[in-house]
């Protein structure tokens, strides 16, 4: 089985920060996305699985339109495998009514003006956050006890929480702790920890940075391009078959 543990906007320095031993792995470095006008998610994960830029393709639509884009297994490397699962992915398994929630409450956050209507979106949208979170981790951890030959788990939670709490380091430092043991139970010889995107801070929000995280148990990538985790992916299958 290959796993990788997709997590948006994993921010290096934080990964460094706060000693995530384990999301680190073997062999770590940042990304190369500078091909790209924007870190922008759809468009990154969407180059991810096809291995292709496909900035051009997600933004024809429009910032609205381009969250239902969806590739076809075909488009992906998803096809190379036999029994893959792949949860929460944007643009292939997204689930669009949690993150389009997700979307309008923090539109609606930087809409209201007063303290107490702010606080009382920051509450719904933390707690929205972190129970569709608690979702994919368990079906996640299903996953990784099937008998797939590719599990790929996307977690939203340090990209959806940092956008409004970045600032709070205590909650950061608590997201991180929780993605650090989620990669200390994938338990497999080839494994794969990706971000898009990183994040930096603007007073107590977050902002996608230019950069994203990779790591692996495996060999060191140097400084990847996202489009070239495909090959990287149909190369340790084709080994796995041998």
């Amino acid at each position: 089985m290959i796993v990788v543990l997709a997590i948006d906007a994993l921010e290096f320095d934080l990964v460094e920060k706060f000693s995530c031993t384990h999301l680190k792995q073997q062999f770590y470095g940042k990304t190369n996305i500078q091909e790209f006008s924007e870190p922008r998610t759809m468009v990154l994960w969407s180059s991810f699985m096809t291995g292709i830029n496909k900035e051009k393709e997600v933004l024809a639509g429009g910032n609205q339109e381009m969250w239902d884009k969806q590739w076809s297994y075909d488009e992906t490397f998803f096809k190379t495998f036999k029994n893959p699962c792949v949860l929460d992915l944007p643009g292939y398994s997204y689930d669009l009514k949690v993150h389009e929630k997700s979307r309008l409450l923090l539109k609606k956050f930087f809409l209201v003006n007063s303290p107490e209507e702010k606080e009382a979106i920051r509450k719904e949208y933390n707690q929205d956050a972190f129970v569709h979170h608690r979702a994919i981790k368990t079906a996640f951890f299903e996953a990784l006890q099937s008998n797939h030959d590719f599990v790929l788990g996307y977690f939203s939670v340090a990209d959806v929480i940092g956008h409004l709490n970045f600032g709070n380091t205590l909650m950061m430092r608590m997201i991180y702790s929780d993605l650090e043991e989620i990669a200390s139970k994938i338990m497999v010889k080839k494994c794969i920890i990706l971000s898009d995107h990183g994040m930096y801070g603007v007073g107590m929000f977050g902002d996608h940075s230019s950069y994203g995280f990779w790591s692996t148990n495996f060999r060191d990538l140097g400084l990847p391009r996202i489009t070239d985790f495909r090959s990287i992916i149909e190369e340790l299958n084709n080994v796995e078959i041998k």
